[in-house]
């Protein structure tokens, strides 16, 4: 399901220094979450009002003084904030896809100095002094059913001083922003649907032991596309590319590899991923399913695999599972599952290896998604 044409944001605006983007996925369809998210009335979420209103005290202060009042408005659609004499436009919009608003100004000001262009020249638009401006909400659907839905900001300026007085503007409205995206979201949550957490989620690989007395699920959004995420999984391992968490527990002190390493692209069931440096056993690959998912475990779970005398007193299956967001970015959900016969020995040693793996995996993902964006970016 993933989407390979650009994103209307990008193709309007392909350049900028700051991008920020949040996702939430809706039990929704697409063409009902576009309605709902297109229109949504931001002015339903509290913050989005309080900040409205101290946004505009100046403006209101000098109306007052010049014995004027001023009307603030009481709908904060996309519609509405792209009228005419706001500032804001609607830079284009692909149906029940995508929409993007954008404007040109000096943002930092206490009244902002809105350039009044057309969407074609606000591609282009470059005169020093100003800064611009961008987002979008878009739609994607979701693998399984319902959508992602997704606000995406971009800013920028058309020179070094501009760039660096919205930076310092930034830093405190930016907060603000974040927040006001984070709101909206939920609200969209609520009109459409939740859909189950990750952790409930039924995963690739979750057959192979169906009666677990341990799981653990984590997952993070990587804002990379899927095929920049997936070979640094077939790269794993340690020896190899490394597991990409504390190197010095995992990899000999060997630094996990910050690159793709092509010769250790193609993996195959029944292959042993090494658990430690100078080490022939380990994680045998159990399945494989590119882009979607890879899941390790004990070498016995393999069809004709035998356990290894030196296996722990578990079974463990370990999975990776990639869900693009539209073209731009990833849903990586990890999970790990074990099997063991119950005893002292495991509910001593339970509470320590649940302890060990929450920090290594986290510090993992953490990694991954590092390394995948950078990657996206060159």
């Amino acid at each position: 399901m993933r989407i390979d044409r650009p994103s209307l944001i990008t193709e309007l605006m392909p350049n900028y220094s700051l991008r920020q983007v949040d996702h939430v996925a809706v039990a929704a369809e697409p063409p009902q979450a576009y309605a709902v998210a297109r229109n949504v009335e931001m002015y339903r979420v509290p913050f989005v009002r309080r900040l409205f209103w101290l946004r505009t005290l100046p403006e209101r202060i000098a109306h007052w003084l010049r014995g004027k009042s001023q009307e603030l408005n009481r709908s904060s659609r996309i519609d509405d904030i792209t009228g005419a004499g706001s500032g804001f436009l609607l830079l284009g919009e692909r149906p029940d896809r995508e929409v993007v608003v954008g404007s040109v100004g000096k943002f930092w000001q206490p009244t902002i100095e809105f350039v009044p262009v057309t969407p074609a020249e606000f591609r282009t638009f470059e005169r020093p002094g100003y800064g611009k401006l961008a987002w979008c909400i878009r739609v994607d659907p979701r693998i399984g059913g319902g959508s992602w839905i997704t606000i995406e900001l971009r800013v920028g300026a058309t020179d070094v001083m501009s760039l660096s007085r919205f930076r310092r503007y930034w830093w405190l409205i930016g907060r603000f922003s974040h927040a006001i995206r984070h709101g909206v979201l939920r609200l969209l949550v609520q009109e459409l649907g939740a859909v189950p957490a990750d952790a409930s989620r039924e995963l690739a690989g979750d057959e192979l032991l169906p009666g677990v007395r341990f799981q653990k699920t984590h997952a993070t959004t990587i804002e990379a596309p899927d095929d920049h995420v997936w070979p640094w999984l077939m790269q794993m391992g340690a020896g190899r590319a490394g597991w990409y968490s504390f190197d010095f527990l995992d990899n000999g002190r060997m630094p996990s590899a910050d690159h793709i390493i092509p010769e250790l692209q193609s993996l195959s069931v029944g292959d042993i991923l090494p658990a430690l440096p100078r080490r022939t056993d380990g994680f045998a690959v159990v399945s494989l399913d590119a882009p979607r998912s890879l899941v390790l475990g004990d070498p016995a779970l393999v069809p004709g695999g035998l356990r290894p005398k030196s296996a722990p007193p578990w079974k463990t299956s370990w999975a990776f599972v990639l869900e693009p967001i539209g073209g731009d970015a990833t849903r990586l959900t990890v999970r790990v599952r074990a099997d063991y016969a119950p005893g002292l020995k495991m509910a001593v040693l339970r509470p320590a290896i649940a302890l060990a793996h929450e920090v290594m995996e986290r510090r993992q993902l953490h990694n991954l998604r590092l390394r995948a964006e950078a990657m996206g970016a060159t």
